[in-house]
């Protein structure tokens, strides 16, 4: 098992460390699993369920998101998390996850597209708030088997407005475990000073500050309002290199996200 660990300054708000019988679903009373059919603007194929079979516990502490490819079919999983959570002012807010992605060559990779994100909560609480309005914040996100990630957040004003900034490539080792994190810093005195700041085992490669948006009211909505995370494990591709699937990509944990523990900290 891998307990969220200390964080120094912080205190720990909620978490998953993803506890429980080898096979069964994950926390049911934390997560919502969803169930939905591709979302195509993004050229997914995949189809999200609720079955074991594409989410499920280790034994060990560890969540498997695992795409499968049947009766020429593609199912994964994305979980959403049913609390939300937001940065208090004159506070710091951690949003963190300890995850790897899939193991297997990048060539039986294609199409594969996991991701840890939040999106703004409003989204989904009757404000009749759509995407991009609502925020979105890309923390982890990686496609093909490549071995780097982009941090963006996605925002705009409403309808077909829609305003992004991200980071340049941030490599990792993709054999291994890594901690991914934004963090929201609103001890500044005013909004403009405040950051979004996106980290990659404790070092932080990028950076967005309220001046850089420039519009308090959008910087509100991304830096202020409450935000739910989400795992998932897409296929099918608009990721930078992106594109479909084929006859090499695999299924199975190779392909897929493996998640030591999700949880979010605010400062003391």
């Amino acid at each position: 098992m891998s307990p969220p660990p200390a964080e120094s300054g912080y205190s720990l708000k909620w978490s998953d460390d993803f506890s429980g019988s080898a096979g069964s679903l994950p926390n049911q009373s934390k997560w919502n699993i969803v169930s939905s059919g591709p979302n195509q603007g993004n050229q997914e194929v995949q189809h999200y369920t609720q079955s074991n079979s594409n989410s499920s516990l280790s034994g060990s502490g560890i969540l498997q998101i695992t795409p499968q490819h049947n009766n020429g079919q593609w199912t994964s999983a994305r979980l959403e998390c049913k609390e939300a959570f937001n940065c208090p002012a004159g506070h710091r807010m951690l949003l963190q996850a300890e995850l790897r992605s899939g193991t297997f060559p990048a060539n039986q990779q294609s199409g594969i597209w996991p991701a840890f994100w939040a999106l703004g909560n409003d989204i989904r609480n009757g404000k009749n708030v759509s995407w991009p309005q609502c925020g979105e914040w890309d923390i982890f996100e990686n496609a093909h088997g490549a071995d780097f990630s982009l941090g963006t957040l996605h925002y705009g004003r409403g309808g077909t407005d829609h305003l992004s900034k991200g980071s340049a490539r941030q490599t990792f080792q993709v054999e291994s475990f890594h901690t991914w994190a934004i963090k929201v810093n609103r001890s500044p005195s005013n909004w403009q000073d405040e950051t979004l700041e996106w980290w990659l085992d404790g070092n932080k490669f990028f950076q967005i500050k309220g001046s850089d948006i420039g519009d308090g009211e959008l910087w509100g909505r991304v830096a202020h309002k409450s935000f739910y995370p989400i795992l998932n494990v897409a296929v099918g591709s608009n990721f930078p290199g992106g594109g479909q699937p084929d006859d090499k990509t695999t299924t199975g944990l190779g392909s897929g996200l493996q998640v030591k523990y999700v949880a979010c900290y605010q400062s003391n």
